[in-house]
């Protein structure tokens, strides 16, 4: 199979796929039609029931508590408000007792989800408004909320310049429709999510308000359906998505130009503006992590970039990179390709200085003192992928540190040759484990046998990628986004067959 060709060609098909989501499908489920107070989409009340998980849950295909809490409230909300039939209140009935044999679990995940800490408290608190058998503590998450609440400046909550405006599902009772209405993006959305639009539509049926943005906010819902087909989390992700697939391509060991054409480059450099640039230029919001991976692949093309682009980001007292502004936990990965960015700018301010904060940042934040974990991705193996290859990149001097998390990628393979940090091997953890040893292997020689194996497992999986991949980035829920999963797929691939001579 010719991997660059299959590589080449997922650029240019690039389409905003992205895999359903029960979280923003359940809000859409609560939204009532024009006049007779039913459904405004019936279907949706039944996918909630189609799709309920065996334990009553709902959520994606592996079980990560945040997700699975989240996605079950926000149904079981939807279908007790909507949801008409015998069948739907016994959803709830199973929904009830997942949540509380499954809510004091939240500390077993990685990393919380996005919004997590505000959204929580309000849809508890919805719950319990409906009669619902819920339970009436959040495991901490209100005194984090209240943490969280504090960083943002009374006057921001509703600016669409700060993320936040994503997740302003989690104002419940206390929105104000107007304010709301004036977060509006030009394309009818509130940051670019389903649910938060649908939440503003709520609200001003909840008020009486006759709100001009009304009109806006559908023909957004309506607009994000009918491009996928189904609902799902972000839409739309053009900058993102283009960003994240050739950022893994650029791992694969050929020039990044192999893989895309001049237009490509151009309009992402067209897109980037003084402070940044953000998911999607209707988005509005400029993103430390994106901007970072767009400054080292522009960079790399031949670009020359001002270092206050990306001096934005910086903070000024810890000399680390922020994603967004208010932010409550620092992400590992918006600061490895702040690093990698760093090394293609040779005139950023007393760049030696923040490098080496970043790499004693690094190398802090490491989990048990072997791998990383990151606020964008639920598996560990994304994230230490990233670190190790950043961290490499910087000098062998850094080999050291480094052999704990080798170490764990060597001695975590599955008997079936895959990675997987959770209860199966899969394809996207397999590609970052392989695509991290390969590197590796450039410097210490890494036992072939498990690159093979690794390598083999990687390539029966993409030949049958047509069952999907399960959910493993994260939002406001677990999402998949499959052609960035397809390219760090293709990018293993591509690596293990440029460094080797052939084929798995």
């Amino acid at each position: 199979m010719d991997f660059i060709a299959q590589a080449q060609k997922l650029v240019r098909g690039l389409n905003e796929r992205m895999g359903p989501s029960p979280y923003d499908i359940a809000w859409l489920a609560r939204l009532p039609g024009d006049c007779d107070g039913h459904p405004r989409w019936p279907d949706l009340i039944e996918w909630l029931l189609e799709n309920q998980q065996p334990d009553g849950s709902w959520g994606g295909k592996i079980p990560y508590y945040h997700d699975r809490i989240i996605c079950t409230l926000a149904a079981a909300i939807a279908l007790r408000e909507n949801g008409q039939t015998r069948r739907a209140q016994e959803a709830v009935h199973q929904a009830e007792r997942y949540l509380w044999l499954h809510l004091h679990l939240l500390s077993r995940d990685p990393f919380e989800l996005v919004g997590f800490e505000l959204i929580l408290p309000t849809l508890l608190a919805e719950a319990r408004a409906l009669s619902m058998d819920v339970p009436d503590h959040t495991c901490g998450y209100g005194e984090i909320r209240a943490a969280k609440l504090h960083l943002i400046p009374p006057e921001m909550v509703y600016s669409p310049r700060i993320s936040t405006v994503h997740s302003l599902e989690f104002l419940g009772w206390s929105g104000d429709p107007e304010r709301l209405q004036q977060a509006l993006a030009s394309n009818g959305s509130l940051g670019n999510s389903p649910a938060a639009t649908v939440y503003y539509l709520l609200r001003c049926r909840d008020n009486g308000h006759p709100c001009s943005g009304d009109a806006r906010a559908l023909a957004y819902l309506e607009t994000a359906r009918l491009h996928s087909g189904q609902v799902i989390y972000l839409y739309p992700f053009r900058i993102f998505e283009l960003t994240w697939v050739l950022n893994n391509l650029a791992f694969c060991g050929l020039s990044i130009r192999t893989f895309a054409e001049t237009e490509v480059w151009e309009r992402l450099r067209q897109e980037m503006g003084e402070q940044g640039i953000g998911l999607d230029p209707t988005f509005g919001i400029s993103d430390g992590d994106i901007t970072s991976v767009s400054v080292s692949l522009l960079t790399s093309v031949g670009y020359e970039m001002d270092p206050a682009i990306l001096h934005h980001f910086e903070d000024p007292k810890t000399r680390t990179f922020r994603t967004y502004d208010y932010e409550r936990n620092v992400s590992v990965g918006t600061n490895v390709h702040a690093l990698r960015a760093l090394r293609v700018m040779p005139d950023y301010p007393d760049r030696r200085e923040v490098q080496d904060r970043i790499i004693s940042m690094l190398l802090t934040n490491r989990t048990l003192d072997v791998y990383w974990v990151d606020k964008w991705h639920a598996s560990p193996y994304y994230a230490t992928a990233h670190v190790l290859v950043g961290l490499m990149e910087e000098g062998s001097y850094l080999a050291d540190p480094c052999r704990h998390a080798v170490s764990w990628l060597l001695h975590t393979q599955r008997d079936d040759g895959s990675w997987g940090f959770f209860d199966q091997g899969t394809a996207e953890e397999t590609a970052y484990a392989l695509t991290a040893l390969l590197h590796y292997n450039l410097c210490e020689r890494v036992d072939m046998e498990i690159l093979q194996r690794g390598a083999a497992y990687l390539l029966r999986a993409y030949e049958e990628s047509r069952a999907g991949y399960p959910e493993l980035w994260i939002g406001k829920c677990l999402y998949i986004p499959y052609d960035v999963v397809q390219s760090a797929i293709l990018a293993a691939l591509v690596l293990y067959e440029e460094m080797f001579g052939r084929s798995p």
